[in-house]
């Protein structure tokens, strides 16, 4: 028997919303339709289609027609960017990296972090999380340097959420070399990808890495952080970017 439909009954906001660059369809995102912009620029910048806000001429969001609409410099290429893909909430980009990729000079910010300090950036996280405590079932991430966290935003996609504090990062002007990224969901590999290229030095989450992750955090430069909502955090890369107390997973 189908059970009837409640109204009372906690459900995640999902919706479809297209990203068109350029007149190119780039990309349709399962999201929760908030800080479109954020979402739009964030995206842009990890998938490497710009590199700085000069570079984005207009950009508008439709939140009722659920689209967004980016005018930029760049040439706009289906082979380059794989565009016209479907972005699920459970999944990642589907970014796919070549040899040449991995092979670019590592990220040598000299950022230095207190783990006491990640872990403070991780309780704002944490309380800031409206979403979350309204129906659960959403991610949040935060972008934070040395004097605090400077975005907080939350998706029913990890990847979203990551996205949308990369984008509003980039719209503050924010030097994320000196940045740290704090997510609640697993770093699979296009986490890390997003994070070199935006050039974070640091992720941290409250889950643990994959083991693609892993390797390509530690051939680019990337320290990464798990279960930083323990009493023991575990570093699994380059842990001298950390200071004080995590135990260093070989």
């Amino acid at each position: 028997m189908k059970t009837p439909p409640n109204e009372h009954l906690p459900v995640c906001e999902e919706s479809a919303v297209e990203m068109f660059v350029n007149g190119t369809n780039v990309v349709t995102f399962m999201c929760t339709p908030q800080e479109l912009k954020d979402l739009a620029l964030g995206h842009l910048l990890t998938r490497g289609i710009v590199s700085s806000m000069d570079e984005v001429y207009t950009m508008a969001a439709c939140d009722d027609l659920q689209k967004i609409y980016v005018t930029t410099g760049t040439d706009v290429k289906q082979e380059r960017y794989g565009l016209s893909r479907v972005l699920s909430s459970s999944c990642g980009s589907g970014s796919h990296f070549q040899e040449e990729f991995l092979a670019q000079e590592p990220n040598r910010s000299a950022l230095r972090l207190p783990l006491a300090r990640l872990k403070e950036h991780a309780q704002t996280m944490f309380r800031g999380a409206e979403l979350y405590r309204v129906s659960g079932g959403v991610h949040c991430a935060v972008l934070a340097n040395e004097e605090g966290v400077l975005a907080l935003r939350e998706d029913v996609g990890r990847h979203n959420a990551v996205d949308k504090v990369i984008g509003k990062g980039l719209f503050l002007g924010t030097d994320f070399q000196h940045c740290a990224l704090v997510t609640t969901g697993r770093i699979a590999t296009d986490m890390v990808l997003k994070a070199v290229a935006a050039g974070i030095p640091i992720v941290t989450t409250r889950s643990i890495p994959t083991s693609m992750a892993l390797e390509v955090a530690e051939r680019l430069g990337i320290t990464l952080v798990g279960r930083i909502a323990s009493k023991s955090p575990l570093i699994y890369a380059h842990g001298y970017r950390i200071a004080g107390g995590a135990e260093q997973v070989s």
